[in-house]
């Protein structure tokens, strides 16, 4: 039972400690932002107990592993289902005690007010852990990288001791003591040991109850804010699941662009022991590999212990756990002080300064299989799919000829040839088709609970559509890739005025009111159905919205409009996208419709308009542009077969 205790000191059950999902949400939002806001992401997670202090204890500078902040955010595990609300309640304690701490300190003057808001926010981090409560005494040891005197992890230790015990500890104790007694007790202001307290603080009882009062309403609001009041909603296991699954498939995404700045098998390491740290709580890991003789001794792709470099392991020991992983090509565990333990696996985790280590085989780059020596982990880690994600992330960059690696130089220069590596395409496909069968279930799932609300309902139909829309597109690329003959293409009878008000309605919140556009649609009702392929001109009409938007820095008004004309003695129907920005540069206007770098930077490639004319020839159309110092008008023109004695009239049906 000591021996499990003792475990429990290690970082890595921190990973295992429940998070606030309002918290999580909330700082993934900011970490979109970008660096507009790393404050606001620095100020949010800071009311979060556990994600706060697995922050605070990483060597990693986040600002500059933006991947691994995402991943570490998307795997962490949060309250869900019947424990929302101990999760609640233990958080408003924290936050409170936090809290009232910070101001004891700021009025008494006596305490530095930011360690204050650390002790008193983890006092209680025992409770959080998704296995049962921790002694606290051991929680307490996770804050010793934090204040090399131990004040702020003796806050921690002591919180809940007897006023009268503390009279004499340092500032911090008691201060974090007093917070605690005042949270959590009705009647602490009237009771003569925290009168005694607060006297010594020099504080009166009516200031500490106007404290109590202000930290109360503080807490109230935070709970509203990160939906953790009394009155929070909770949601199905069958959501739950469902996120939790889009977490895992979204974090294998961040991880997979946290690898992707290897330089070489040296840089890759480097990642991996970031990787280990901020997700696994691995702070002490190694790496053996076969050497000439057979053995299997340890490298120096990953720092070790000199001590570890006199070990030499028969590969046909059946007994250690390195061996065995090699042979079964699947991760062993080894917990020390086990009565069948051979020796060297007792010296290898004495010297690691471990308690429990996992051997996971690895493929190394110069054709020789490894065995990744990962000190402290959580018993289960070789099954987590975030584990054996990363791991094949690494065995894939190391299986990469050094040519697939560009060194910081080569990756500097000019891209010899703007052809994607077929390895790459077929990685992004993957990538992308797992994220979009997730979100479609999403849709149904909300659907199925958000109940028969005719606006809710035709939104969550319109986002439907385009998931499926996305899917089709990535389907088609695959066939491309696979060299499969793409299917014949289906045609419908499309009506064009339910595809630009689809648009409209599609991109009203999300693109034209954000960026303060207004729009006009002048629509012809006698514009008949068109047998053509609705997600092609849908896909040209966003394009031709999302330029004008663009174009519009400053706001404007973005016009579509529909009407039937007569070209070449050839009924078409037309299709205007007007707006009012600057118009285009002659240079640009000269060479608009072809794939060129793209000035707007960010993630412009250039090749929207060349696109969206490609896709109206396929379907028999015509895209053309006229453009003046007050702005941009496309026209698209398709044929139709329609009788050409119809009245050519164009009925205004109102702005948005």
């Amino acid at each position: 039972m000591q021996e499990l205790s003792n475990n429990l000191l290690k970082k890595s059950a921190l990973t295992a400690c429940l998070c606030a999902p309002g918290v999580v949400a909330e700082s993934l939002e900011l970490l979109m932002q970008g660096a507009a806001a790393q404050a606001e992401l620095a100020a949010c997670v800071r009311y979060d107990p556990v994600l706060a202090l697995r922050l605070r204890l990483q060597p990693v500078d986040f600002g500059t592993q933006q991947d691994l902040l995402r991943a570490l955010l998307l795997a962490a595990p949060v309250a869900s289902g019947a424990a929302q609300g101990s999760h609640a309640a233990r958080w408003r304690q924290s936050v409170g005690v936090a809290h009232l701490a910070q101001a004891l300190a700021v009025r008494a003057g006596v305490a530095d007010a930011e360690a204050a808001w650390t002790a008193g926010l983890a006092h209680n981090l025992a409770d959080y852990l998704d296995t049962g409560p921790t002694p606290p005494a051991h929680v307490a040891d996770w804050l010793a990288g934090l204040d090399p005197d131990g004040w702020l992890a003796d806050a921690v230790r002591y919180h809940a001791e007897p006023l009268v015990r503390g009279r004499a500890a340092h500032p911090l104790v008691r201060i974090v003591q007093l917070a605690y007694q005042l949270v959590t007790r009705a009647d602490a202001v009237d009771s003569v040991d925290v009168r005694a307290a607060l006297a010594a603080l020099q504080l009166g009882s009516g200031e500490a109850a106007q404290l109590q009062g202000d930290v109360q309403a503080q807490t109230r609001q935070l709970a509203q804010r990160f939906g953790l009041s009394d009155a929070a909603p909770t949601h199905g296991g069958g959501f739950e699941r469902l996120a939790r699954l889009y977490a895992t498939q979204a974090a294998q995404s961040a991880l997979h662009g946290h690898f992707r700045q290897a330089r070489g098998a040296g840089q890759m390491f480097v990642l991996l022991q970031d990787a280990m740290r901020a997700l696994f709580g691995i702070e002490r890991a190694c790496l053996f590999a076969p050497a000439g003789d057979g053995t299997l001794q340890v490298t120096q792709l990953i720092p070790a212990a000199s001590g570890l470099s006199a070990l030499a392991i028969p590969p046909d020991d059946a007994h250690s756990a390195l061996p065995r992983a090699l042979a079964r090509n699947a991760p062993q565990q080894f917990e020390r002080g086990e009565a069948d333990a051979v020796l060297v696996d007792e010296q290898l985790a004495r010297l690691l300064g471990v308690s429990r280590f996992i051997c996971q085989p690895l493929a190394l780059s110069d054709g020789r299989t490894g065995v990744l020596v990962a000190g402290d982990a959580l018993p289960g880690l070789g099954t987590l799919p975030l584990w054996r994600f990363a791991l094949a992330e690494c065995a894939e960059i190391l299986a990469s000829p050094p040519s697939a690696v560009p060194s910081p130089a080569q990756a500097a220069a000019p891209a010899p040839s703007d052809d994607i590596p077929r390895d790459r395409v077929r990685r992004a496909i993957h990538e992308v088709a797992n994220p979009l069968t997730i979100m479609r279930n999403y849709v149904k799932l909300l659907s199925d609970k958000l109940g028969a609300d005719s606006a809710v309902q035709r939104d969550l139909g319109i986002i439907g559509d385009e998931i499926e829309r996305v899917a089709r597109i990535v389907r088609g690329i695959t066939a491309v890739e696979e060299n499969v003959p793409p299917p014949a293409e289906a045609l419908e009878l499309v009506s064009v005025n339910s595809v630009v008000s689809e648009l409209v309605r599609m991109a009203l919140g999300t693109l034209l009111m954000p960026n303060k556009v207004n729009v006009q649609i002048d629509l012809n009702p006698d514009v008949p159905p068109l047998p053509l392929q609705k997600d092609l001109l849908k896909q040209v009409l966003f394009n031709l919205a999302k330029n004008a938007v663009e174009a519009m820095h400053a706001g404007g008004h973005l016009k579509f409009a529909t009407r039937l004309v007569d070209v070449d003695g050839q009924r078409q129907v037309e299709i205007e996208v007007a707006d009012t920005g600057p118009g285009l540069p002659v240079a640009v206007a000269s060479h608009l419709f072809e794939p060129v770098v793209s000035g707007k930077g960010g993630d412009h490639a250039g090749l929207g308009l060349t696109i969206s004319r490609s896709l109206v020839e396929r379907m028999r159309g015509h895209l053309s542009c006229t453009s003046t110092p007050q702005g941009a008008h496309f026209l698209i023109r398709l044929p139709t077969l329609q009788d050409r004695e119809a009245p050519l009239t164009t009925t205004r049906y109102g702005s948005m």
